[in-house]
């Protein structure tokens, strides 16, 4: 009986090591954790302030950032103003100061019929602002703007172009 059990026990060994594993992709080294979709809600006094969704997030706990794939940040407006919605391929999140810059393809639509176009733009939490050094375009009911960086102030939606503007005005065309 024990030699039974003993060649039953080297035969499962034996086969326990043959079966394929389940293999975990290793993380890059300075990535903590990983994650698939991920969202992110900031409010204030109850309020919606924007919302932050990725397809891909990957914390890195030293430096506090999280680098995000897929990103639409979403900032909350009112019946004036509208929602603004932001899609890149790629941002970094600082999770300390809530600043977000995203790079990649950047595009802005808001609610009330803007549209905004640059390489990158990054967000400033404390002061509520969209901003970037890039070559900016902004299409709106007929008029396109271009120039050199851009502020955005998210809850007023007042907006600057910095240096090079130019304007051009093509009546009853939209975007």
């Amino acid at each position: 009986m024990a030699t039974l059990l003993m060649i039953a026990f080297i035969l499962f060994k034996l086969r326990a090591n043959n079966l394929p594993g389940v293999k975990v992709a290793k993380l890059p080294v300075q990535v903590d954790i990983s994650l698939q979709k991920v969202h992110y809600t900031e409010t204030k006094e109850g309020k919606k302030r924007w919302d932050l969704t990725a397809d891909r997030a990957e914390y890195n706990k030293k430096a506090d950032t999280t680098s995000l794939s897929g990103v639409r940040f979403s900032v909350a407006g009112n019946e004036r103003t509208g929602e603004l919605l932001v899609t890149a391929q790629r941002a970094d999140y600082n999770n300390t100061t809530r600043d977000l810059t995203l790079t990649g393809e950047v595009h802005g639509t808001s609610s009330k019929g803007l549209e905004f176009f640059a390489p990158s733009v990054s967000y400033v939490a404390a002061r509520s602002l969209i901003k970037s050094g890039d070559r900016v375009r902004l299409v709106d009911q007929g008029l396109e703007l271009e120039g050199v960086g851009m502020e955005l102030l998210t809850q007023s939606r007042k907006l600057r172009l910095l240096s090079e503007v130019k304007a051009v005005y093509r009546p009853g065309r939209g975007k």
